[in-house]
């Protein structure tokens, strides 16, 4: 999918006609490098028809009007996401893991503590999975070892994972 017909989709998904996003874009008051000026609303129609490709510097301009990242212009599949919240994670300063944290945490049922780029489980939780690994390494015991060969390989794919929540 082009990005002008991703931004299209997310207009109508978000019920608005192209002349409020034209507004709302227009009101942001992005500047071309070329003109120096902020891009008209025939201008904005012809980036949303796809008759003239959408300068860079307004990629952000359009994401804000939409009230969306840039990044959900361009990619929304699971692998793209993952590999931007682990850039996140990873560069994020104390006050915007807080945030995130808050964010998470008021949005599933378990809690979940991000820390300077590590997912780390509360406590409660951390217990119940070192009972659940205690129980495992228990039982293996019992295990055939070519079940064993495949748990260990699997545990490898788990292991090599961009992120491993």
């Amino acid at each position: 999918m082009e990005v002008y017909e991703k931004i299209n989709t997310l207009i109508k998904q978000q019920k608005l006609t192209k002349r409020a996003f034209s507004n709302n874009l227009r009101n942001l008051e992005p500047k071309l490098r070329i003109t120096g000026e902020t891009p008209s609303e025939n201008t904005i129609y012809s980036y949303l028809t796809g008759r003239i490709t959408i300068p860079i510097e307004l990629i952000s301009y359009i994401a804000e009007a939409l009230n969306i990242t840039e990044q959900e212009l361009f990619s929304t599949d699971v692998k793209s996401r993952k590999k931007c919240f682990k850039y996140f994670i990873e560069n994020a300063d104390y006050q915007e893991l807080e945030y995130f944290n808050n964010f998470i945490n008021s949005q599933i049922t378990n809690n979940v503590n991000i820390n300077y780029g590590k997912v780390v489980m509360n406590s409660n939780i951390l217990k119940s999975k070192d009972e659940k690994i205690e129980n495992f390494i228990i039982l293996l015991e019992y295990a055939p070892a070519n079940f064993m060969d495949k748990v260990l390989a699997k545990l490898e794919e788990y292991k090599k994972m961009e992120i491993d929540f």
